[in-house]
């Protein structure tokens, strides 16, 4: 090795030592805008999960008021909802439905009235009057199986028998 040789390797080593600290300084950044970001989706996903619960239970509730038949639009839940939210027990011949809202909402937020919660999601319907709705999340982000366990709820329900 000569003398010119020997005089370069401080300067690789400098040099090695800037691209790791560049490459540790990306990284942790990388990792800090990730959680963040992360976090902000996880509380986005509890309000449209809270969203999602809470048109579906006011589906359910219509349903139960008017004999197994469905709403038809978004305008008709809204109405029926306008006194808060519109029942405390659905009664349903069907496996599977929640029985009252703190069961349908399971320690989600529920939002302020049903125009709120349309902001955030959405209802698609059948022409026959006898299905159930389809409950959407319009894009936004939603927990694990919560959209496919809403829509079960209503895909589910069955009126009750009236007993006399």
């Amino acid at each position: 090795m000569t003398h010119e040789q020997a005089a370069q390797i401080p300067g690789s080593r400098r040099a090695a030592k800037i691209l790791f600290a560049a490459f540790i300084a990306t990284a942790l950044t990388a990792f800090i805008w990730g959680f963040f970001v992360a976090n902000k989706v996880r509380a986005r996903a509890k309000q449209t999960d809270g969203a999602l619960r809470s048109i579906a239970w006011a589906c359910l509730c219509y349903a139960q008021q008017g004999d197994g038949v469905w709403p038809r639009s978004e305008e008709a839940v809204i109405a029926a909802s306008a006194s808060r939210w519109p029942c405390e027990r659905v009664v349903s011949a069907g496996t599977g439905c929640p029985q009252t809202s703190d069961e349908a909402m399971a320690g989600t937020v529920l939002p302020a009235t049903a125009a709120e919660a349309f902001k955030i999601v959405g209802l698609e319907f059948s022409k026959n009057p006898t299905d159930a709705p389809h409950v959407n999340a319009r894009g936004n982000p939603s927990g694990l199986g919560t959209l496919d366990l809403v829509n079960g709820w209503l895909t589910q329900y069955r009126p009750a028998p009236q007993t006399k």
